[in-house]
C-alpha cells in the first residue's frame, strides 16, 4: 500500500474533544501511563529475560529505557499537536491512510488485549502463591470481572482507581530498590552473611556478563521491549486531559525518569541478590529477591504488592483498548455501535466487546495453566513492537505535515528527527526478528504475526465497503 500524503484530513484534529470528560492532570496521567507501562513484564517477564540472558539483562533493559524515552517523546510529539481520541490512528490516517489506520487500530486493540490477558494470568500466578488449591482460572475471571467494572465508572473514579494501584506499585518499587541497596551494602539487619559480603560482586560471579554468548541474550530482547511497552495510553488520553500541552510534556518527563530509575535499578538489584542461573519461570524475580534478603513476610508483602501491580497494568490496557475502538468506529472502521459514550461519558459497548475476547483467556488458562503466560507475552510483546513501528513510522510523515499545515502546533519535538526515529525502529525490529530463536517464544511469535496477516486480509476484503461508508 502507497504511502498517503496530504489527501486526507483530521476531521477531528482540533484540540479538544467535547465527548470526554477532561479530568486527568499531570499526576493522573504520570501514574496512569507508569501503570500501563510497568506490569508483568517488569514484574514476572524479567524472570525470564535473566534467566535467558544472564547479567546481560541489564544491558538490554538500559537499551529498552532509551528506546521508550525516544517512542513515547515521538508520539508525545503528535499527541499535544493534535490531542483527540484515537491517539497515534488520527494521525496514521492524515498521512498513510485509512489501510494502514485500520490495521494499525485493530493490532493496537488486539495487543491490549492480549496485554490484558497476559496481565491477569500474572495476576493469577501471584495468587497461586497462597491459594494453590484454586485453578488459575478461577482466579482470572474474578479478576476480569473486577477490572471491567472499575471501567464503567467515570473518569474521574476510574483515574481515582488507578491512581492508587500504580501509585502503591510505583512506592513499593523504590521501596525494593532502597532495601535491596541496604542488604548488599551491609546495612540492612538479618540480611544473611553471603548477601551482605558480596556487595555487588554477585552480579558476575556465574559466567560474567554473557553466560550464553551474546546471541544467546538476544533472543530475550523482545521480553525487555514488552517491558517498557504500554506508552500509546498517554497518546489515548490526551483528549481527556485538562490542559495537553503541559500535561502530556510534563508527563512524558516524570514518566520517562521514574521508569528508567525503577526498571534499571530493580533489575541490578535482583542480579545481585539471586544468581541469574536461580530465576524461576513461575515466581517472580522481585520475589525470590526479598526472600533471599530474610525480610519477615517480605515475599509475601512483595507478592501482593505484584498483584495490585499488574492489575493496574491491566485496566490501564483495558482503559486503552476501549479507546482505540472508539477512535475506529469514529473513523468508520468498526461498528458504529462501538463509537458511541453512555451517559458516564464511557464507551460501554467497547468495554463489552473487549470483554469478550478476555474470556478466550480464562479458557487458554483453563486448558493450559502451566504455559499460558508464556505464550501471551510472546505474543503481546511481538504486537505491541509491531505498534511501536506504526508510531514512529506515523511521525516521520506527520512531522512535515504540522510543518506544513499547523506550525503553530509543533510545540513538543522530538529531538534528533529524523534519525532517532529510525533508530528506534531499527532496535524494534532487531527484537522482533531475534525472537523467534529462542524455542519457548516461537509460538508466541506466530500468534503475533498472524494477528497481523489477518488484520491486513481482513483490510483487502473489506476495503471497498469500509472507504465507501467513510465517504457518505
Amino acid at each position: 500500500m502507497s504511502i498517503k500524503s496530504s489527501r486526507f484530513r483530521l476531521h477531528h484534529s482540533s484540540p479538544t474533544h467535547h465527548g470526554f470528560q477532561k479530568d486527568l492532570g499531570t499526576f493522573s496521567l504520570t501514574l496512569l501511563t507508569l501503570g500501563g507501562i510497568m506490569g508483568s513484564g517488569l514484574f514476572m517477564a524479567s524472570g525470564l529475560v535473566i534467566k535467558r540472558a544472564g547479567p546481560s539483562a541489564l544491558i538490554l533493559y538500559v537499551v529498552g529505557a532509551w528506546a521508550m524515552y525516544l517512542e513515547i517523546s515521538a508520539l508525545g510529539e503528535m499527541s499535544i499537536a493534535a490531542p483527540t481520541p484515537g491517539s497515534f490512528l488520527n494521525y496514521t490516517r492524515v498521512v498513510l491512510g485509512p489501510g494502514w489506520t485500520f490495521v494499525a487500530g485493530w493490532i493496537f486493540w488486539f495487543s491490549s488485549v492480549l496485554t490484558m490477558s497476559s496481565e491477569v494470568t500474572a495476576a493469577s500466578l501471584f495468587s497461586r502463591l497462597w491459594f494453590p488449591q484454586i485453578p488459575l482460572w478461577i482466579w482470572s475471571l474474578a479478576y476480569s470481572i473486577f477490572i471491567i467494572s472499575v471501567n464503567f465508572v467515570s473518569v474521574r473514579g476510574f483515574g481515582t482507581v488507578e491512581d492508587i494501584m500504580a501509585g502503591v506499585k510505583s512506592i513499593a518499587v523504590l521501596l525494593f530498590i532502597l532495601t535491596g541497596i541496604l542488604a548488599v551494602t551491609h546495612f540492612l539487619p538479618g540480611t544473611p552473611h553471603s548477601v551482605a559480603a558480596s556487595g555487588f560482586r554477585t552480579l558476575l560471579s556465574h559466567g560474567g556478563w554473557f553466560p550464553s554468548g551474546w546471541l544467546g541474550s538476544l533472543p530475550a530482547f523482545l521480553l525487555v521491549l514488552f517491558a517498557y511497552a504500554g506508552t500509546g495510553v498517554i497518546g489515548l488520553a490526551a483528549a481527556e486531559t485538562k490542559n495537553p500541552k503541559k500535561t502530556i510534556a510534563a508527563s512524558i518527563r516524570w514518566t520517562t525518569g521514574l521508569i528508567t530509575v525503577m526498571y534499571i535499578g530493580s533489575i541490578l538489584l535482583i542480579l545481585d541478590l539471586v544468581p541469574w542461573n536461580h530465576m524461576s519461570s513461575s515466581v517472580s524475580p522481585f520475589v525470590l529477591a526479598v526472600k533471599a534478603s530474610h525480610l519477615p513476610y517480605g515475599g509475601s508483602i512483595m507478592n501482593l504488592v505484584l498483584l495490585f501491580a499488574v492489575l493496574s497494568t491491566m485496566n490501564a490496557a483495558l482503559y486503552s483498548n476501549v479507546r482505540v475502538l472508539y477512535g475506529l468506529a469514529r473513523a468508520n472502521q468498526a461498528p458504529a455501535a462501538l463509537g458511541k459514550l453512555n451517559a458516564k461519558g464511557v464507551p460501554g459497548n467497547a468495554i463489552w466487546m473487549s470483554a469478550g475476547l478476555l474470556a478466550l483467556t480464562i479458557i487458554l488458562a483453563f486448558v493450559l495453566p502451566h504455559k499460558a503466560y508464556g505464550y501471551l507475552v510472546t505474543a503481546t510483546g511481538f504486537q505491541a513492537m509491531f505498534i511501536w513501528l506504526m508510531v514512529l513510522l506515523t511521525q516521520i510523515y506527520y512531522r512535515p505535515y504540522l510543518l506544513r499545515h499547523h506550525p503553530d502546533r509543533l510545540i513538543y519535538r522530538l529531538w534528533g528527527f529524523p534519525y532517532t526515529t529510525y533508530l528506534v525502529m531499527a532496535i524494534v525490529i532487531i527484537g522482533i526478528i531475534a525472537s523467534p530463536l529462542a524455542k519457548a517464544e516461537a509460538a508466541g511469535a506466530i500468534v503475533g504475526f498472524a494477528g497481523i496477516v489477518v488484520a491486513w486480509l481482513t483490510w483487502i476484503f473489506l476495503r471497498r465497503r469500509l472507504l465507501a461508508s467513510g465517504s457518505d
